[in-house]
């Protein structure tokens, strides 16, 4: 499938800010599962970008302006051709071993993260599951059957901060939660997975999404499950970056300088082509900023918010933010 991604982004501040540093997410990568024919990044006001990898593969366009400014609008570009490997044809014959726990690319995706944290609720849940021996055909479908019945998908019950222990609490949430769920139990039973964030072509419905990726052994890697729908994911899913929880991966984030309120203004289409275009005109358009089928989601921030002390959220992990007038970007963009 060809698939079109148009992810816009639209920041305004009540007062100017400058000295931004900002971290942007939104180019997927190719894989055994897909193949990016094109991405581009537009940044407004113009300032030059720096592209790189992170820890975990992902693409990270990074940008710094020093300038000062009231409005700052991202708009990410890609062409994608998907041709997931069927996951039920992959996973026929295979049986869990557990050594496949130890290996070097599965480890760091097995202990707890800041998003999918350990809890009494979670260790119930767990309990409560059939033990996973055997075919993996047979406990995946279960897995995707016991998540939904343990959850109900609920919009704005929960935020792009929510850990697994609260979402669980509540008892709803969305593919955020759900996706952080899966993964949790997972893990709880010595499974390593992991969070997929990315883009999904069903119309009518809200474009970003997230789902988990289990690790299956060294021969079938990463397989790919999408808790929210109960369904392997297929051609209609775009992976753009994977990490161990939401917080590894968010489409945007950094810090800016100032006394503000920011508000976000986020509009996200995905279209299927019959074949690919002559040139990248044409992929950007106003008329899908003002009317996209997602609606531009609008958020709008505290003035100058502080770190919370008690519950660190950094710009960037593991670092201290300073003292003097810099905050975290507050838009965030939890995944529907």
């Amino acid at each position: 499938m060809l698939l079109r991604i148009l992810h816009q982004t639209g920041f305004q501040y009540s007062e100017p800010v400058s000295e931004t540093v900002f971290e942007v997410r939104m180019g997927p990568s190719s894989d055994e599962d897909q193949t990016v024919l094109g991405f581009e990044l537009r940044v407004t006001p113009s300032v030059p970008l720096v592209s790189y990898r992170d820890g975990f593969g992902n693409r990270v366009d990074l940008f710094n302006l020093a300038a000062s400014y009231r409005d700052l609008k991202l708009e990410a570009s890609a062409l994608v051709r998907t041709h997931r490997r069927p996951a039920e044809a992959r996973l026929a014959d295979a049986v869990w071993n557990p050594e496949w726990s130890h290996e070097v690319e599965a480890l760091e995706n097995l202990g707890p993260s800041l998003l999918v944290d350990q809890s009494g609720r979670l260790d119930a849940f767990v309990a409560e599951m059939p033990k996973l021996e055997g075919r993996l055909a047979d406990f995946f479908p279960r897995l995707k059957a016991a998540l939904r019945d343990r959850f109900t998908y609920e919009k704005r019950a929960t935020n792009e901060r929510t850990r697994l222990s609260e979402a669980l609490e509540l008892g709803r949430g969305v593919c955020q939660d759900y996706a952080h769920l899966c993964i949790g139990v997972c893990r709880a039973m010595g499974v390593p997975a992991r969070y997929a964030s990315g883009y999904v072509n069903h119309p009518g419905e809200i474009a970003t999404h997230a789902w988990c990726q289990v690790w299956c052994g060294p021969e079938l890697g990463w397989i790919n499950l999408d808790p929210t729908s109960g369904e392997y994911p297929g051609d209609d899913h775009v992976v753009v970056a994977v990490g161990r929880d939401y917080a590894d991966v968010p489409p945007n984030r950094g810090v800016w300088k100032g006394v503000a309120v920011e508000t976000m203004e986020v509009a996200v289409t995905v279209e299927p082509l019959d074949r690919l275009p002559s040139s990248w005109e044409g992929l950007e358009s106003d008329a899908a900023w003002r009317r996209s089928p997602t609606a531009p989601a609008k958020r709008t921030a505290p003035a100058a918010e502080r770190r919370d002390e008690s519950r660190p959220w950094p710009a960037y992990p593991n670092q201290v933010l300073p003292e003097a007038l810099l905050y975290r970007q507050q838009g965030q963009q939890q995944q529907q």
